[in-house]
């Protein structure tokens, strides 16, 4: 396996080099240079670099023996190991006797890069894993089952658990970094991926007693983190694999409704707008002209939203005239005279249970189309 690739070599020497003012060279596993501070030297075949790889251990190199090995110069050669594996060589340019306290130095760096550099890789490696298994769950596609929970199983994710989808929309440059972010509050459990338009997409394991004060707590985390306009949306419970698309369809469903709703929350929940979001979906594929007696209260003007001001208090309060009077500090009088109105321009009486199911299935057609 090639651990040292041109790019990697290259960080080591940058990095090393502002450990001592002494020239860099790093040497793959045979024994050609791939990193330098003198590009000149880059894919030279590095004699004391062979030694080096051969013995598995230092070489020094001073004026004396460097006529009879090509490629080199005086200094010091020092083997890279990782996993207990000769990977590379890293060479001091210099007077062995002068740079000699600075070789194990330098030695140290070069593995540490290399071992941040593998380490990163692994995290990106399971990221990237975990974006395929997230998005063919949430796929129109069908699902293989078997499959899909072996390549879950190798990340140590155990799919047969129930779980929420939670679906994050951010702008597309903050998306690593929210990831980032994200990764420090999601359990051991939970799955994280990333859709084509760049929607962040979390399959959280709902395995505690108080799922929705859990996932409330996780959603309030989140939104804490990721600064920025984000917009978040939780989907019901899953209780099996095939029933995460629907938890994720929830999840946006929630975002589309609800932000339009209520435009000055970030984040929602298909609980709480589940009767509006069923509606919506309803009459989505209605023609939108049943509803056009609507129309009649928007075209009033200042009166009309005066109007449908009332008329959604008239909702709130559960269609009781008191409280709604009192919430709007009108008189009840005042109050069946919009009330009266609002049946005059739509034909609809808001105080009959149909008449004002309607005027809400309208009302909320026109505040999220």
């Amino acid at each position: 396996m090639q651990f040292l690739t041109y790019e990697l070599a290259q960080e080591i020497v940058e990095r090393t080099m502002k450990i001592l003012n002494s020239n860099i060279n790093v040497m793959n596993n045979e024994g050609v240079i791939i990193g330098s501070g003198d590009s000149e030297r880059i894919d030279q075949l590095h004699a004391g670099a062979l030694l080096v790889l051969e013995r598995g251990e230092s070489v020094e190199i001073d004026h004396s023996s460097v006529v009879s090995m090509e490629g080199s110069r005086p200094g010091i050669n020092l083997p890279i190991c990782f996993s207990n594996q000769v990977v590379g060589v890293v060479g001091i340019t210099g007077e062995p006797e002068q740079i000699r306290s600075y070789a194990q130095l330098v030695k140290m760096a070069a593995e540490l890069v290399l071992e941040q550099s593998f380490l990163l890789e692994r995290v990106q490696w399971k990221q990237r894993a975990q974006s395929e298994i997230v998005n063919q769950l949430i796929s129109e596609e069908g699902l293989d089952e078997e499959v899909i929970k072996e390549r879950a199983g190798l990340l140590g994710i155990n799919l047969e658990l129930p779980r929420i989808a939670i679906v994050i929309k951010g702008s597309d440059a903050s998306i690593q970094r929210l990831i980032t972010s994200i990764q420090y509050e999601i359990g051991r459990e939970d799955l994280i991926g990333v859709t084509f338009n760049n929607d962040i997409i979390i399959l959280k394991a709902a395995v505690v007693i108080d799922t929705n004060k859990d996932i409330n707590a996780f959603l309030d985390r989140v939104s804490k983190v990721s600064s920025g306009d984000i917009l978040i949306g939780s989907g019901g419970v899953a209780e099996h694999i095939k029933q995460l698309k629907s938890s994720f369809d929830q999840a946006k469903r929630a975002i589309l409704v609800g932000s339009k709703l209520r435009p000055d929350r970030s984040f929602y929940q298909y609980e709480d707008y589940q009767l509006e979001i069923i509606l919506a979906k309803l009459v989505e594929d209605e023609d939108k002209t049943i509803f056009s007696y609507y129309r009649q209260l928007l075209d009033q003007g200042r009166k009309g939203r005066e109007i449908i001001h009332t008329l959604e208090a008239y909702i709130r309060e559960g269609g009781e005239l008191n409280k709604t009077a009192e919430s709007l500090f009108i008189h009840r009088n005042t109050l069946r005279y919009r009330l009266d109105k609002i049946t005059e321009l739509t034909g609809k009486d808001p105080r009959n249970a149909k008449d004002l199911m309607e005027l809400y299935m309208a009302k909320l057609l026109h505040d999220i189309s």
